[in-house]
């Protein structure tokens, strides 16, 4: 079922005109609109608008429903008119009429192909609206597959300052771009997702091209991400075993000092005296003020502060 043809090549005021809310040319909306009035001006309206009319609509204005960017070309162009095609909902379809008007779009800008994010948000518009699968969404339209379906909506995955980024610099980043980022915004890339800030930050140099190589290779870009994402993964990790470090069981770590302890008195026990035929009064000494002093510290450590440890309640077994 498609919408159905009423009247072509009608020319209808501008004043006659409101916009449908079923746009799919967001990203790209406002570019060279200027240039558009220009060549409409210079050379006529090449392809129509496509309007919708309602019959019970009191205003009797038609529903813009594919050439928002024409209008709006001929809006700044200070044009009165624009060329058109009508159409009308059939008999019995009005609980379709989303569905038919993107059915019609989707056929009407295969001469302007829309790009990965506006072709995505046209199959979300429909999930959502008449709660479709991939497999539904893809049976309306000619050529599309379950599969193209849902690489498309991987696009969506880029966060929305991200496509602002891309929507304002459109000559700076190529479907290759554009796939990456989307690549690895998506939940699928696991550890190796961007997070929204530094979708921003790497979306941020392509858009204002300091690296040339990621600029001019969609593969360097993708080897970029992978060290963005790596660095904040190894200071992660960093910061976590820090915190693991502090957040360690106290009575363990107080058992491995023990031992350490043990382990020196052991290796001072093993030391072999034989070889020494004298020393220096002064030095042994000294060695003696510091192995009594040591034993004090522990004699110290083990009946001034750890016979005053609380105790758990637990049974010894």
């Amino acid at each position: 079922m498609a919408l159905e043809a009423i009247e072509t090549g009608r020319h209808v005021l501008l004043g006659e005109i409101n916009e449908s809310r079923q746009k799919v040319r967001r990203e790209t909306a406002e570019q060279r609109l200027d240039d558009l009035a220009k060549s409409i001006k210079e050379h006529g309206q090449i392809h129509a608008v496509s309007l919708l009319q309602d019959d019970n609509d009191p205003t009797g204005k038609y529903e813009l429903i594919n050439g928002h960017r024409r209008y709006h070309a001929a809006r700044r162009g200070g044009m009165k008119t624009l060329r058109a095609n009508i159409y009308r909902i059939p008999a019995g379809q009005e609980n379709n009429k989303d569905l038919l008007i993107q059915q019609h779009l989707y056929a009407a800008n295969m001469a302007e192909p829309l790009i990965p994010v506006e072709r995505a948000r046209m199959f979300e518009a429909l999930m959502d609206e008449y709660r479709m699968t991939a497999e539904q969404v893809a049976n309306c339209f000619e050529g599309e597959t379950a599969e193209s379906v849902a690489d498309a909506m991987r696009y969506l995955a880029i966060d929305q300052v991200v496509l602002d980024v891309i929507s304002a610099h459109p000559d700076k980043f190529s479907e290759g771009h554009i796939r990456v980022l989307a690549d690895f915004s998506s939940p699928s890339k696991h550890a190796w997702r961007m997070r929204p800030e530094e979708q921003l930050r790497v979306a941020r140099e392509v858009a204002e091209q300091k690296d040339k190589r990621i600029v001019a290779d969609p593969r360097e870009l993708e080897a970029h991400v992978k060290s963005v994402v790596k660095l904040r993964r190894e200071q992660e990790r960093a910061r976590n075993e820090k915190i693991k470090k502090a957040q360690a069981d106290p009575v363990k770590a107080l058992f491995r000092a023990v031992e350490a302890a043990e382990s020196a008195v052991r290796s001072l026990r093993d030391v072999d005296l034989q070889p020494i035929k004298e020393i220096d009064a002064g030095d042994k000494g000294d060695l003696m003020k510091r192995l009594y002093d040591s034993v004090q510290s522990l004699d110290d450590f083990a009946n001034e502060r750890l016979s005053k440890l609380p105790t758990s309640r637990k049974t010894a077994q």
